[in-house]
């Protein structure tokens, strides 16, 4: 594992705790088998690190629109969204959800 795949692993694991999803959560998000393998020592295939990085990006806008609030990011994952049409904890599961959801916080982060 490379240094850059040692850092966006631990920030994607940050991003994670920030968003309240449990370590077998993210595993189901990134499709890997923890019960085999720890994903400080994974080697990410690129649609992995796609979806980590959007995951980071969800964290970060997410952090912006609440201003650090751990408690109100978690609660907007695991609460029914009309705009993106289900919950974004269930959504981030599916790629498209995934970009849906990512869109929908980073368009309210650009709104002045």
């Amino acid at each position: 594992m490379t240094n850059s795949e040692r850092v966006l692993a631990k920030a994607v694991l940050a991003a994670a705790k920030k968003m309240g999803l449990t370590y077998d959560q993210l595993a189901m998000v990134l499709g890997i088998d923890l019960s085999r393998i720890n994903i400080d020592y994974c080697k990410l295939s690129s649609l992995q690190k796609e979806i980590a990085l959007k995951l980071i990006r969800i964290t970060n806008a997410l952090d912006s629109l609440v201003g650090g609030e751990i408690s109100m990011m978690q609660h907007f994952m695991k609460s029914p969204n009309k705009i993106t049409k289900g919950i974004p904890l269930d959504q981030i599961q599916n790629i498209s959800e995934l970009e849906t959801v990512l869109q929908f916080v980073e368009g309210l982060k650009a709104k002045p």
